[in-house]
């Protein structure tokens, strides 16, 4: 009610103001009626405006410092997180460097022990191969000579045969042969 009441007095000031302007009559004066009515105007709807839209204007600024102070506290966890891993990665790098030193040293031993190993190791098998050498050389002079030793007596009884038949007469031949069966027959007997 109290609004419709402002509306029609402001209505009729600016009716007033209207019919002032197209009389016959002209005023080369300050204009204050209109300046009231214009500053009426003006402030009614100020306070309009702030009756109105005070809870909504209220409640987006509300809103928006509350959505700044989260960014603003996440950007803090973010910068209290980033420094932590500063620290993080400051402290394993300090560990790294002064491990490093230690790491070589380490490194250089168990390499000086790897090589002394295997050095051993190559020694060890060098000998066993020798001696495997030594070994497979005797059996191969053993097995020559045990050849040569049959092919020599298989010559030799070859030869004898040969000679044995050229120089022996039938009637010897049969005597050794007789000889040779009395002694099976004594053996065997």
């Amino acid at each position: 009610m109290i609004l419709h009441w402002m509306l029609f007095i402001g209505q009729a000031w600016a009716e007033e103001g209207h019919g002032a302007a197209t009389g016959a009559h002209v005023d080369h004066g300050i204009p204050w009626t209109s300046i009231f009515v214009q500053t009426f105007n003006i402030s009614f709807l100020l306070i309009l405006l702030t009756v109105l839209l005070r809870k909504s204007v209220k409640a987006h600024f509300a809103n928006r410092a509350h959505e700044y102070h989260q960014l603003v506290s996440r950007a803090e966890a973010a910068r209290v997180e980033a420094e932590k891993g500063k620290r993080e990665v400051k402290e394993r790098l300090a560990k790294l460097e002064a491990a490093s030193g230690q790491v070589l040293e380490r490194a250089r031993t168990e390499s000086e022990d790897l090589r002394n190993r295997m050095m051993a190791e190559a020694k060890a098998i060098a000998l066993r191969l020798q001696q495997e050498a030594e070994r497979t050389v005797k059996v191969e002079v053993e097995k020559a000579k045990a050849h040569m030793r049959k092919d020599l007596l298989q010559k030799a009884i070859a030869d004898s045969r040969e000679n044995f038949k050229k120089n022996m007469s039938s009637s010897e031949q049969q005597k050794l042969q007789r000889e040779f069966a009395e002694k099976i027959q004594v053996v065997g007997g």
